[in-house]
């Protein structure tokens, strides 16, 4: 591919980002492939995030460096599906305000996109004094993931992704949801080619104990009481309500792989004989989970994917 031709944007969401978009400025227009805009949508900051990024503007004249400010705080799920919709690039990256992303983030992922829709990356953990806690994905992971096991398990964070266009525009419709952007856009871009991984950490993620997504306890998970905590996830209303709600809105997307239009469809009804059907669909793609494993091992992660995702994304992914 011509990574030369390619227009990419970069849509940063702000709130109160005073203390570390300095850092993440200068990363993000210091690349080695050139971005085509910046778009910078801010969510009622009080702290002079917005004059810091005017300054950007006035520093880097031949950047086209948008600034929208929302006239009411919408949170970070609507400020960011609805800022990507104002990238005109035919790439669209997603930035925090507080990270660092390697110089050479941008040209690396155009590189490896291909013929994909979406492309993620690994990171490297940093805590608020900037030091480095560790790599985000520790295990090995398959380059291109099985579409089946990406829509059942999301596993980028918006820091990490870049999308096409066809993914901007499908996306549009969810601009009024309360989901969580981030794995919204995973599975929209699984629902059009396989998701593309690059193994290489590009961005230093900046981490705080009391983040969201940012869960120790999920860490220190024993893992046969992980799969306890599946079976007991199946009995948890308000984890299988969230659930049902996130693939009722996936319902929405036509699905290129077949087995996965299939398992949205029946996430979506939420039965426990639907759940579980979804399971032994699983066991079909057990070899295309990308870890290295025994194969009782395999059986029973490709197994329990629908209910991991109960257990652990049906805590937060849709809000009211």
């Amino acid at each position: 591919m011509e990574t030369e031709t390619k227009k990419v944007s970069v849509v940063m969401c702000t709130y109160n980002g005073a203390c570390y978009i300095r850092e993440q400025l200068d990363s993000i227009l210091n690349q080695t492939y050139p971005i085509y805009e910046l778009i910078v949508q801010d969510d009622c900051s009080t702290d002079g995030t917005v004059e810091i990024v005017e300054e950007y503007q006035t520093k880097y004249p031949q950047v086209s460096i948008k600034i929208y400010v929302n006239e009411k705080n919408s949170g970070f799920n609507r400020n960011f599906l609805t800022a990507i919709q104002k990238a005109e690039g035919e790439y669209i990256a997603i930035a925090d305000q507080d990270d660092i992303w390697l110089l050479n983030k941008l040209e690396v992922l155009l590189f490896n996109i291909g013929n994909h829709a979406f492309i993620y990356h690994n990171s490297t953990l940093i805590n608020d004094r900037g030091e480095e806690i560790g790599l985000l994905h520790k295990h090995e992971l398959s380059l291109v993931l099985d579409p089946l096991i990406s829509v059942l398990y999301p596993r980028s964070y918006g820091h990490q992704i870049m999308f096409s266009r066809e993914v901007q525009k499908k996306a549009a419709i969810f601009c009024d949801e309360n989901v969580s952007y981030d794995y919204l856009l995973y599975s929209i871009g699984c629902s059009l080619t396989p998701i593309r991984y690059v193994s290489q950490s590009l961005v230093y993620w900046r981490r705080y104990e009391l983040a969201v997504t940012y869960v120790k306890s999920a860490r220190k998970m024993g893992k046969w009481n992980g799969y306890v905590k599946a079976i007991e996830s199946l009995f948890n209303i308000s984890n299988r309500e969230r659930t049902k709600r996130y693939f009722s809105l996936l319902s929405n997307l036509s699905f290129f792989d077949v087995d996965s239009q299939k398992a949205v469809r029946k996430m979506a009804k939420n039965t426990i004989f639907s759940i579980l059907s979804v399971c032994f669909l699983c066991l079909k793609h057990r070899k295309s989970i990308g870890m290295k494993m025994s194969n009782l091992q395999r059986l029973l992660r490709t197994f329990f994917l629908p209910l991991f995702f109960i257990r652990d994304h049906g805590r937060y992914i849709v809000n009211d």
